[in-house]
């Protein structure tokens, strides 16, 4: 049975932390492996702790799938199995996540996050009736609070992006991997009960400002391009226009091939290099 370590950032709340290892320790999956990352006394927050066990577990040759967890989730004794199942299934999902849900009244199940609904990570979550959940499905990003990782993923695509310090960097994670070709799904067979908002009640102004900053630069990033730009330009003989000039000329040489080879053209395709195939990665779809 293969070993599945799970990685949570924890703050302060020592309750919360012990139910969350309670429902790890009644996982079918027996083999998990807990590393909690405690930022009470240094608050590194959430990116780079969950750093700390990615870099910990994932260029260990037994390990082959990583989870990244809240405090505040509780994982239903199925959960680790299902997704692990799923993902054995299916080599070209990176990243799957469980169905998360909250108690209402009367102890039903009421869905907070089970998918996104665009890809921008502006808070709007799929959250349809439970019930209406059958098959696993792709998303646009997935939700930090429950998720689980291939490993290959991680060595693939690298850490999450610590210039986002508390929130973003999972979506940031998952764009990330889908430009290399790998899928996000979700897998309502598997259960997380995670309230929705109850991992950002910190109401200090620090905390708001991290925040604030956070979504700026994942704007700038994957929004803009602005990050992109600032980095691809940096050189003193580089500037807009050169860049324009570079992607103008390129243009214009595809135009000519695609014109000199005629149906040919039709036919052209990317050989992705050897090492995909040594290293057992699926090819971008």
């Amino acid at each position: 049975m293969a070993i599945v370590p799970i990685i949570i950032p924890f703050f302060n709340e020592h309750e919360l932390l012990r139910q969350c290892r309670a429902a790890i320790d009644a996982q079918t999956w027996r083999n998990c492996e807990t590393f909690v990352r405690d930022n009470t006394h240094d608050n590194i927050l959430y990116t780079a702790a969950i750093n700390e066990g990615l870099a910990k577990y994932c260029y260990r040759p037994d390990v082959e799938y990583v989870m990244v967890l809240n405090q505040d989730a509780k994982m239903e004794p199925d959960c680790v199995r299902q997704l692990l199942a799923f993902m054995e299934a299916h080599p070209e999902c990176g990243i799957a996540c469980p169905l998360q849900y909250q108690l209402g009244p009367g102890g039903r199940k009421q869905v907070t996050w089970g998918g996104s609904l665009q890809a921008f990570p502006t808070g709007v979550h799929r959250a349809d009736p439970f019930e209406s959940y059958k098959q696993p499905f792709e998303t646009w990003w997935a939700n930090g609070a429950c998720m689980m990782i291939r490993v290959q993923t991680v060595r693939e695509a690298g850490l999450f992006d610590q210039n986002m310090r508390f929130i973003c960097s999972d979506t940031d994670f998952s764009f990330t991997a889908r430009s290399r070709g790998w899928k996000v799904f979700v897998v309502p067979q598997a259960l997380c009960e995670h309230s929705l908002g109850a991992s950002g009640r910190a109401s200090r102004s620090w905390i708001d400002l991290v925040k604030r900053r956070d979504s700026l630069y994942f704007a700038e990033k994957w929004l803009t391009g602005d990050v992109y730009r600032r980095l691809s330009l940096e050189g003193k003989d580089l500037s807009p226009a050169i860049a324009r000039k570079e992607r103008q000329g390129n243009a214009l040489e595809i135009a000519l091939l695609e014109l000199q080879l005629g149906e040919r053209a039709r036919g052209v395709r990317d050989d992705y290099p050897s090492w995909r195939t040594a290293m057992h990665i699926p090819a971008p779809r």
